[in-house]
This record gives structure tokens, sequence and C-alpha cells, in this order.
């Protein structure tokens, strides 16, 4: 049941680019050789105590590489998001590459606290800024609220025991030929997220590490993410894409 504030801010928000039952299909690709697949959905969270969306992100490794270094892939990360406040609540990795293994949930308070269970982060209970995301939930908080033509747009994020800033910018506009629905000449903008700070996880001294291709539309829909990595770079690239069906609740 939705609480009557809850539930007034959920109906005076504008409709959301996604809901449950979108599903984005990649091909994780390096050296333009398949190195694996992954899959985003968003769902209704279960047994939440307001209507949330649950994010799910899995990968798994297959092809060439795959079998050439018998490396394994088998990861899997789901956050729960609250539509009508557009904060975090919570998020669980089950990380399997290789032999390394790694699990970890954070329980979030929008109001700024959050608590981590995690065998390899020490503390459990952290102070962060009100309404934090997590690292799944910001980037569908970027296609909420878009990248501005000029400037960044600034989230505050919560990932691995670590408080950081967000700063998405749109660095290019491109146009790709996209598999359907989005067909030949899709219109894109190019963005790369970074720390405010400009240093950490998301960059390097002579750049970007991250950049991720959006449709130049109210979707927003991501279609390719390209990472770098110590030789080359690593990309996401859609294979299929399923839109939220127009009943779902927004």
């Amino acid at each position: 049941m939705i609480g009557g504030w809850a539930l007034a801010a959920l109906l005076a928000a504008p409709a959301l680019p996604f809901g449950p039952g979108e599903s984005i299909s990649y091909r994780i690709s390096y050296a333009h050789l398949l190195a694996g697949r992954a899959r985003v959905t968003v769902a209704e969270a279960d047994g939440a105590a307001l209507h949330a969306f649950e994010f799910a992100a899995t990968a798994r490794s297959e092809g060439f590489f795959a079998w050439l270094f018998r490396f394994r892939v088998r990861d899997q990360t789901i956050a729960v998001w609250d539509p009508a406040t557009r904060c975090s609540l919570r998020i669980e990795k089950t990380l399997r590459e290789g032999k390394a293994a790694r699990d970890q949930e954070v329980v979030f308070d929008p109001a700024g606290f959050a608590r981590v269970r995690d065998k390899k982060i020490k503390e459990t209970d952290f102070e962060i800024e009100p309404c934090s995301l997590d690292i799944l939930s910001a980037l569908f908080v970027t296609r909420v609220r878009g990248v501005p033509k000029e400037g960044a747009l600034e989230m505050p994020v919560f990932d691995n025991g670590k408080r950081f800033r967000l700063a998405v910018t749109a660095v290019e506009r491109e146009t790709l030929d996209l598999p359907p629905p989005f067909g030949k000449g899709t219109k894109v903008v190019v963005v790369e997220p970074r720390l405010v700070e400009g240093t950490g996880l998301f960059v390097k001294e002579k750049g970007a590490r991250l950049k991720i291709w959006l449709t130049d539309d109210d979707r927003r829909v991501p279609v390719r993410m390209r990472s770098k990595v110590a030789v080359g770079s690593v990309s996401a690239d859609v294979e299929r894409y399923t839109p939220a069906p127009a009943s779902a609740p927004h």
C-alpha cells in the first residue's frame, strides 16, 4: 500500500522514461570479439513497503576469450529504487569472476544512512548524503533527469563503502545504426560519468574510463557502453530492446 504523501508525489511526477517490463540485452565485446552478454531489466519490487522498482543487471562471459582463458564471469546486481522519492532503498551484488567471489548488500535510509553487509568492508554503518543512490540506480536517474547541454548532472552516490558525488556530462552527439526498434541513423547523446572531485573510479589522468550512449529522445535508452581497460576497451552494444508496456504504472 502506498502512503498518502508518496502517492501524491508519484502522481504529481512526470511519466518516467522506463517502467516494469523494460528489458535491454547487450553483446559484450573486446577487440571486436564476443566476450559475453549482459541484460538490464525493470520490474516491480517484491515485498517493498512502498511502490518501488527493481533494477536487475546480469553479465555472463561467452565466446573466444572465456574459452581461451577459462575465465568465467557470472555477475548479478539487483537494486530497489523508489520512483516517488527517487532515492535508493537497497542494492545486492552477487559477483563471480574467475576464482573471485563477492557478495554485498546495502540498505539505504533516504534520510542519510546506509548499512552494509560485505566481508571486504570493515564498517557496517555509514552516514551518507540524503537520498543517495546506488551505482545502478544512478544510471536510471540519469535517464529520468537527462543530461544538460551545458554543465553537468550531479548526483550523490554511495558504492562499495564510499561516498561521492557523480557528475554526468554530455560530450558529443552521434547517429548509430541500431537493431529494431531503433533502426538506422538513430540519434544518440554520448555522456561521461565522472567524480566531481576529478579522481577515482570513473576517470583516469587522460580522460574518462566510461562512456555511455543514450538515445536522444525522452526514453534516453543506454544503447552502448564503453569502458577503457589496461589494453584497449570493452564495449557493450544493444542487441535487443523491449520497452515497458504502455499500461505499466509510472
